[in-house]
């Protein structure tokens, strides 16, 4: 390792210009398959003296990268902000790159606002970009993170289809865009995956790997995403040892990485196949591995957030600074007083208004929750409904007693619940419970499990102080599901606003409270 620093600083002394111009494709080369080495390696050239403002603005481009590929979300923020400062020394493909990468980083965080303003705003300026090389690169890549969205939201068809438009021009101009055409087809990849079209899919992650070899295999950061993709279409096929074995490779690959996001997200899919092959010692040797790294992970990820809202909140303040000071040059001192004057005013106002707006929504919607929930599990009357299976009145009675009893016994928060599951635990049949349910509650099975799921949790936040500070995922986790964004689906759908904004409306409620007192 001291020899490798000690030859480029031999070697920067001799050739200064030329050889900070290889340094840094050695920065690019590394990037993804050994990040430390390619940050170190940059730190070392922002080091030296006479480095310019636009080797510079490349280089710390490039290390935001690295910090991405090793899962520091935190110091690839950083940079990428800090290039503000060197704004007018970027070229056009780098300011392109820069919102590109935060858009990732964002999503990554769930901070998705913020990331959609950004894509929002590269759609505006699309039509400006006059380089006909860099106009279709530029939109592609707008196009694959709209994509990710319409993944992550589960508008898979939307996302298939947006690509597929691009698919033919990028394969025609796969000479220039490697790097694209690889993320392009992993992306389609998990879109094929999530819409269960496992043929596509694994097509597209062949595809990657593919790639990836041509490249001598030095992409470990794609070659991770491809392998977990095809690992899931293993899951799906039920084929657990293949699952093992695509795992254990891309986990290899992110250790190496040190990337400690992508190494939580593989041990949970292993954890799920040693369950299915009922390998209850490597079972529970992988989940004492998950829970101290998904413990770390999640420490990780909230310095990310709190890192980008005081990164956003300087730019904001940044933006206002200058307006203010045209505004002032502009304008006698005494009318900015008095404008300044009426906009605290205002804000006030609006304030209250908000305060009185967010009060009446959580009349509203905490009550419209409570109504809704407890109308859809309301056994109704099935005198004018159409019998499907001759099942014994007492039977029915039977598995509907049974039912309430399940109901307050918090077993629908197992992620393991299935109706064949509760079947068998009621000493019933999957068809006369799912008729039951049907017909009685007037929901299919998962319909009925999300709903109990929801109604509990909503019970917890409004009993439990302590559940209104708890992160999303720990409340998903909490109340049986597998995943935040699934969780957020399923509760928006249920009750008509998101969690987050549901513990708002909660957390304004008893501030009020608290006033009033």
């Amino acid at each position: 390792m001291f020899f490798f620093i000690g030859f480029f600083h031999t070697t920067i002394s001799a050739q200064s210009s030329e050889n900070k111009h290889h340094l840094t494709g050695d920065i690019e080369r590394l990037i993804n398959s050994n990040p430390d080495q390619a940050l170190k390696v940059a730190q070392y050239l922002l080091s030296k003296t006479g480095i310019s403002n636009k080797e510079k603005a490349h280089v710390n481009f490039l290390i935001s990268k690295a910090y991405k590929v090793k899962g520091d979300y935190s110091s690839a923020l950083n940079f990428l902000y800090e290039e503000k400062n060197y704004e007018e020394y970027l070229d056009e493909e780098e300011k392109i790159g820069i919102e590109i990468n935060k858009v990732i980083l964002l999503r990554e965080l769930s901070l998705d606002k913020q990331a959609k303003k950004i894509l929002t705003n590269l759609e505006n300026e699309v039509n400006n970009v006059t380089n006909d090389k860099l106009k279709p690169y530029y939109e592609i890549s707008i196009d694959i993170e709209k994509a990710r969205y319409f993944l992550k939201e589960g508008q898979v068809d939307k996302g298939i289809n947006l690509l597929k438009s691009q698919e033919a021009f990028l394969t025609k101009m796969a000479s220039d865009f490697k790097e694209l055409e690889l993320y392009f087809d992993i992306t389609l990849g998990h879109l094929f995956l999530e819409k269960k079209d496992l043929a596509a899919s694994k097509k597209y992650f062949d595809s990657a790997i593919a790639m990836i070899n041509e490249q001598n295999g030095d992409n470990a950061y794609s070659k991770i995403d491809a392998l977990y993709g095809l690992a899931g279409i293993s899951f799906y096929k039920k084929e657990h040892q293949d699952v093992i074995k695509l795992t254990e490779e891309a986990l290899v690959q992110a250790k190496k990485l040190g990337n400690l996001f992508w190494q939580v997200k593989i041990m949970q899919l292993q954890s799920s196949s040693y369950l299915a092959l009922n390998d209850l010692t490597n079972y529970k040797a992988i989940n004492i591995k998950f829970f101290e790294a998904q413990s770390e992970t999640e420490a990780q990820e909230q310095e990310a957030i709190n890192t980008t809202y005081n990164l956003v909140s300087d730019e904001y303040a940044d933006e206002y600074s200058k307006d203010k000071s045209n505004y002032i040059n502009f304008l006698y001192v005494i009318s900015a007083l008095f404008f300044i004057t009426i906009l605290i005013c205002l804000l006030f106002w609006q304030k209250v208004m908000q305060r009185k707006k967010g009060l009446d929504e959580i009349i509203s919607y905490i009550e419209i929750t409570r109504s809704n929930l407890l109308e859809s599990f309301t056994v109704t009357d099935k005198k004018n409904e159409p019998k499907k299976n001759v099942i014994l009145k007492e039977t029915e009675e039977q598995i509907l007693n049974k039912l309430k009893k399940f109901e307050s016994s918090k077993r629908f928060i197992n992620k393991d619940i299935s109706l064949a599951v509760l079947a068998g635990q009621l000493d019933s049949n999957t068809k006369y419970l799912s008729e039951i349910i049907n017909t009685h509650y007037n929901v299919n099975f998962n319909t009925y499990i999300n709903k109990l799921r929801i109604n509990y949790i909503i019970e917890k936040l409004k009993t439990d102080p302590n559940f209104i500070n708890y992160k999303i995922s720990y409340l998903a986790e909490n109340c049986g599901f597998s995943s935040h964004s699934s969780f957020a689906t399923v509760f928006k759908s249920i009750t008509g606003i998101s969690p987050v904004k549901f513990i708002e409306l909660l957390n304004q409620e008893k501030e009020n409270n608290l006033l009033e007192e």
